[in-house]
């Protein structure tokens, strides 16, 4: 199955009265697209009922997707906590918010016989950007992201694909830095990196654009977007931030004000521990959009069993 929904997909998850959204990412970036699934809603009313499940795809603390050494452990790992994630909660639909894993899917085995729809953030991401860059053709985009989704390269091959030209795009590795910020999202350190990576893809710009459009291709970024917009604005006459967590939920709201009430509850599971630092870190930003969950990361489900992990690595600790 391909990762970008049909139409009838589509359809057919709009037309329930009761629904299921399971949110995953290799990290607690998704949390963010969490909050927005659950404040949409109970804003829009599209549904009677509703269960949103963040479940966390990092299968070992410490050892995360862009930690992995190959492509193809990688792919086994994410395949194996798709299936336990859907052994055990039976989703309708999920949402890979995760840019990481959103440039695996499409070759994990659970991909060739998912029999439910499932979101990729990067195609969100990719029509986000193409929007700001068909605007003005000076326009140039800086593309944030971890080292598996840059050297990926779906982004610019999307964008290059409707016609935008290479030499207006320029993508910029943060290594580690999901990391970082998920410790502290305004840590020094933080400030840091992120100042270093502005740097660095400034200085890979060919031409100086009026416009620069900037791209948080990590749904981590987004907690640290004013760490960004601070280190891009000494250096663009004008910026767009593109940040696509604010969008990638949109397609289950397209029938709104369904219900005069909704049930909406919130659920946070993680086969590794949450850490008090990392609650402390998020709780504050997620609850000024969604505080059903924050509150629901404070108090999440340590689950060994949510999917199965053979480690490869452990020879070479």
């Amino acid at each position: 199955m391909n990762n970008k929904l049909l139409s009838q997909d589509f359809a057919a998850v709009n037309a329930k009265e009761t629904i299921k959204i399971l949110v995953t990412d290799s990290g607690l970036g998704g949390l963010a697209v969490c909050a927005d699934v659950e404040k949409k809603i109970r804003e829009y009313r599209s549904y009677r009922t509703a269960t949103v499940i963040f479940c966390n795809a990092l299968a070992e603390k410490g050892y995360g997707y862009n930690s992995m050494k190959t492509k193809e452990e990688k792919l086994k790992v994410f395949s194996s906590a798709l299936n336990g994630m859907t052994q055990w909660y039976s989703p309708d639909i999920i949402l890979i918010a995760c840019n990481t894993l959103s440039v695996l899917y499409a070759e994990t085995d659970y991909a060739r016989t998912a029999a439910l729809p499932v979101i990729s953030i990067v195609d969100i991401g990719v029509e986000m950007i193409l929007k700001e860059l068909t605007k003005d053709d000076s326009n140039s985009v800086l593309i944030f992201g971890t080292p598996t989704t840059i050297t990926a390269n779906k982004h610019k091959e999307g964008l290059m694909a409707n016609g935008i030209s290479g030499d207006r795009i320029v993508t910029q590795a943060c290594t580690l830095l999901e990391s970082e910020i998920q410790e502290n999202p305004s840590s020094t350190k933080t400030k840091n990196m992120i100042e270093q990576f502005t740097s660095e893809a400034f200085d890979t710009l060919t031409t100086t654009p009026k416009t620069v459009v900037v791209a948080l291709c990590c749904t981590h970024y987004g907690y640290s977007i004013d760490e960004f917009k601070r280190a891009i604005g000494s250096r663009a006459e004008q910026m767009v931030i593109v940040n696509p967590n604010d969008k990638m939920s949109d397609v289950l709201f397209l029938n709104r004000n369904r219900f005069a009430t909704v049930d909406v509850t919130v659920s946070v599971v993680s086969r590794v521990e949450i850490t008090a630092r990392e609650k402390q870190s998020l709780a504050s930003l997620l609850a000024k959009k969604s505080p059903a969950t924050a509150a629901a990361m404070e108090q999440y489900l340590l689950k060994r069993d949510l999917f199965e992990f053979n480690p490869q690595h452990n020879e070479d600790k």
